[in-house]
């Protein structure tokens, strides 16, 4: 692999954009070349609600991120989220020989099984108009014989394969690629953002021993589960920091822009603690009087959605069973994720141990000061994700995730992402 590739990630949140734009150096590492953020308007939990006000944002982060980097952003490889996203466990089959004798299983047999569990979730009723985005192996099972991480060159006559498929509404997906191509740029790729965090902020211990990671976004906290190196379970519940805001802003009578200040410098997830005489002044909305409150009330607002929040997602997860599974515990991501006792009241609610997910940045050089938060996890994750998945040559020997357009547009993205450099 040739250094000096460039690649970007785009995180396109609710509240916010990210944009990373990135190469690779001579020790194969990833180098941040230029960090742009900007506010998030055109979008409501992951929808597009006004395409140029969005292209408009998406463009504002890109721009910043190229004047820090001194290049134009190319390979764009976006993170998504959102109400419109469903997931469900699948099963593949195929025979992989009709004779007497075993067959020695090859990255075709592989890729023939994972499609054979694509189509059957293509094909059940209601996801028509749904586009797979991820079809992503969990194990694999030969003549009965489960648990198999990878089958390339075993022997068997049949193959099995249990594959967690992810899939968004096909015109939210156009919408948001349309967005991109208004701003001046093409997508190469787009990935669902619980995933890509985890790849920043979860280790393979963890993701053996069982894992669940809940991303608290500005509109929308994703949950997904891993257990035994994969994923086996996400989705998604349409209440983030966002909703915290406006029941500030709301209960208080201010600004939403005044509300989300409170919140950041003076909120906190549990009321245990805040004592009852502190008042603070709050600040009327166009110009109106300022009130006094007390600051407690305040933190009971924030802590009845934070625990709605929280306790939706156990619930979630409690319905699926996929609680049992547990064993390292509970990671807390995203930017809602850095209100004060955020893990506190998880770790109530989950009856488990609870930590606040930052992205590891050690696979990273250059200018990552600013993404030491939790609030960069799908961004640092989704450059993680095309390091390791698209431009690294061992992505021909054990596919971890395909894109909706299936084989061939993969590979064929990944010539055109080299062909610059040729």
């Amino acid at each position: 692999m040739k250094p000096g590739h460039v690649f970007t990630a785009i995180d396109i949140g609710t509240t916010k954009i990210c944009a990373l734009i990135a190469e690779i150096t001579e020790e194969n590492k990833i180098n941040i070349l230029g960090v742009g953020t900007g506010s998030s308007e055109g979008l409501l939990n992951g929808i597009v609600i006004d395409m140029l006000k969005a292209s408009e944002s998406i463009k504002f982060a890109i721009d910043k991120a190229e004047q820090m980097a001194d290049i134009k952003a190319r390979n764009l490889f976006v993170g998504i989220a959102g109400s419109h996203i469903k997931s469900q466990n699948a099963i593949g089959r195929i025979a992989l020989t009709a004779g007497s004798e075993p067959c020695e299983i090859n990255d075709n047999h592989v890729e023939n099984v994972i499609s054979n569990s694509r189509n059957n979730i293509k094909i059940q009723q209601g996801n028509d108009r749904l586009e797979i985005i991820h079809a992503i192996p969990q194990y694999y099972e030969i003549d009965g014989l489960d648990g198999i991480m990878n089958p390339v060159n075993m022997s068997g006559f049949n193959l099995t394969a249990f594959v967690h498929i992810v899939m968004a509404d096909i015109n939210t997906l156009r919408n948001i690629s349309k967005c991109v191509e208004i701003a001046g740029y093409s997508v190469e790729d787009i990935f669902l953002e619980p995933i890509a965090s985890s790849l920043a902020v979860l280790n393979e211990v963890e993701k053996n021993l069982g894992s669940i990671l809940i991303d608290i976004g500005g509109g929308t906290t994703d949950i997904a589960v891993f257990y035994k190196g994969s994923i086996r379970f996400s989705a998604v519940i349409p209440m983030g920091g966002t909703n915290i805001t406006q029941d500030i802003a709301i209960g208080l009578h201010t600004s939403p822009q005044n509300a989300e200040q409170i919140k950041i410098n003076m909120g906190s997830s549990i009321v245990t603690g805040v004592f009852e005489d502190k008042i603070i002044d709050i600040e009327g909305i166009g110009g109106r009087e300022s009130k006094a409150k007390k600051l407690r009330y305040i933190i009971e607002i924030i802590e009845a959605r934070m625990r709605e929040i929280l306790e939706g997602a156990y619930k979630t997860l409690f319905e699926h069973n996929e609680l049992d599974m547990i064993t390292a515990g509970l990671t807390l991501t995203g930017g809602a994720s850095l209100l004060k006792n955020t893990e506190i009241l998880a770790q109530e609610i989950f009856n488990m141990s609870t930590k606040v997910g930052y992205p590891n940045l050690s696979r990273l050089t250059g200018s990552t000061e600013r993404l030491d938060s939790p609030k960069y996890a799908t961004s640092v994750g989704i450059l993680y994700h095309v390091k390791d998945n698209v431009i690294d040559s061992d992505f021909k020997r054990r596919p971890v995730s395909y894109s909706s357009d299936g084989l061939k547009s993969i590979l064929k993205k990944i010539g055109n992402f080299f062909k610059d450099y040729i």
